[in-house]
């Protein structure tokens, strides 16, 4: 690629050198592989339209619920992936969210009822100060309430 840079050596010539290796190789993997199907991951989610338990699917943009019983049944919701911390506000469970500008953030699993939200993501530990939620913040653990403003290393995960 230098020499083509340099140009002392043309670019379609290293594409005709390196092609026809490149066909070989796609050619073999499209017979060796197997054809993948994922299998939809059965929920405790039950359809308010048909009854039927809700299936995790994966569409271009992710996750999302959808019932099992397509065409028929055309009811989905989106999946929220539960981070095991109850909300501060209500205790309801917290999950992780996209904004529409594809940001991770984390919100109460109740709203519109419960509006708490946060960027950081919330611990499991509890501020040994004041009891409030701790957030991780890059390599530390802080207190959510900055009146308390209680700091510590976050432990390592093995």
């Amino acid at each position: 690629m230098d020499c083509v840079e340099d140009g002392t050596v043309k670019w379609k010539t290293v594409i005709e050198n390196f092609y026809p290796d490149l066909k070989e190789a796609v050619e073999i993997a499209q017979k060796e592989l197997e054809e993948i199907t994922i299998e939809d991951e059965v929920t405790d989610v039950i359809c308010e339209e048909c009854g039927r338990n809700l299936v995790v699917k994966y569409g271009p943009h992710g996750k999302f619920l959808a019932c099992p019983g397509f065409p028929e049944c055309r009811n989905t919701k989106p999946f929220f992936e539960k981070i095991g911390v109850d909300c501060p506000k209500c205790g309801g469970d917290l999950v992780m969210k996209m904004s529409r500008k594809g940001r991770r953030y984390f919100g109460c699993m109740n709203f519109p009822e419960c509006d708490f939200m946060t960027w950081q993501k919330p611990s499991v530990k509890k501020c040994p100060r004041c009891g409030g939620l701790m957030l991780e913040k890059g390599s530390k653990l802080v207190c959510m309430d900055e009146k308390c403003g209680y700091v510590e290393t976050k432990p390592k995960e093995d």
